[in-house]
C-alpha cells in the first residue's frame, strides 16, 4: 500500500466519485489499455476512484505495478490491497484519490462459493480535509453465486452500520438493482448511481452491476450520474457527482 504525495483541498464536500472494474488493464479483446485508462481517469476529473480487478506485478500483465502506474500517470494518491497472490504478483483492489489517504485497511469479507472457507478483500481508507473526515471503500462481490453475495452484503452492512462518518462504497457488485444482495446494502446505503445506466459488458452494455453508494443520512444532494462510453475494460466506468452533508 503506497501513496503519491500531493496537495489538494476538498471543495465544499462536493465529490466526483467513480467506480471502475479495469479488467487487469485490458479491454474485452485482452488488449493492453492501461495507459488509456490512466488518461481517461485524469481527463474525467474524478476526485476519488474505486478500482477492481487490479494486477500487481503479475506475469500475465507484464509485471507492471498497475496502481503505481495509474497514480504516476494521473498525479493522484493511491492504495492497493490484494485478494490473493497470483502469477508472480497479486490481484486485488485499488483506490486513486486527489486527497491524501490514511488508515488504509484490507478488511476481509467471506467467500462461500468455492466449497471451502475463504475471503476476499474489502479496501477501506479514510480521507481527511481540515476537520472533515469520511471513509471510502471499494469491493468486488462474488461473481459466482447470489447466496455468496448475500453473505458478503450482510458483512458489509454489519461493518458499516452505526458509522457516524460519511461512508462511500464503490464496486463491482455482480448483481442487478433489486436483487436481494442490493436490497440488503440499500438497508443502510443510498445508491447514488441509480440512474446512471448499464455498465456491463463494455460493448453494448445490458446490466448495471457497478455501483456507488453513500450511507443513509449523509447525502445532501446528487448532482449528476453517468456511465462513460469508453471500452478500455470489459466494464464501463460509472461516476456520480454529489454533495455530502456537513457534520
Amino acid at each position: 500500500m503506497c501513496l503519491v504525495i500531493g496537495s489538494h483541498g476538498l471543495k465544499a464536500q462536493t465529490l466526483r466519485v467513480m467506480s471502475y472494474n479495469i479488467h487487469i488493464g485490458e479491454n474485452a479483446a485482452n488488449e493492453d489499455q492501461l495507459k488509456n485508462i490512466a488518461d481517461f481517469i485524469k481527463s474525467s476529473k474524478a476526485d476519488i476512484v474505486g478500482l477492481q480487478e487490479v494486477d500487481s506485478v503479475c506475469k500475465r500483465s507484464g509485471k507492471v505495478d498497475q496502481m503505481k502506474f495509474l497514480a504516476e500517470n494521473t498525479g493522484m494518491h493511491y492504495a492497493y490491497v490484494r485478494h490473493f497472490a497470483f502469477d508472480g504478483g497479486s490481484y486485488g483492489l485499488g483506490i486513486l484519490s486527489r486527497f491524501p489517504l490514511s488508515d488504509i485497511k484490507n478488511n476481509r469479507i467471506p467467500l462461500t462459493s468455492e466449497g471451502k472457507a475463504d475471503t476476499r478483500a474489502l479496501l477501506t481508507a479514510n480521507i481527511v480535509s481540515g476537520r472533515k473526515k469520511f471513509t471510502f471503500a471499494t469491493v468486488h462481490l462474488d461473481y459466482r453465486d447470489s447466496k455468496s453475495r448475500q453473505v458478503q452484503a450482510e458483512e458489509l452492512v454489519k461493518l458499516f452500520t452505526g458509522d457516524t462518518r460519511p461512508v462511500i462504497l464503490t464496486g463491482d457488485f455482480n448483481a442487478r438493482p433489486g436483487t436481494s444482495e442490493i436490497r440488503k446494502l440499500e438497508s443502510i446505503f443510498t445508491d447514488v448511481s441509480q440512474l446512471s445506466g448499464p455498465t456491463y459488458p463494455a460493448i453494448k452494455p445490458l446490466n448495471k452491476i457497478d455501483f456507488i453508494m453513500v450511507n443513509k443520512g449523509r447525502l445532501a444532494k446528487i448532482k449528476k450520474q453517468k456511465v462513460f462510453t469508453v471500452e478500455y475494460s470489459d466494464h464501463r466506468p460509472v461516476m456520480s457527482i454529489f454533495k455530502l452533508k456537513r457534520i
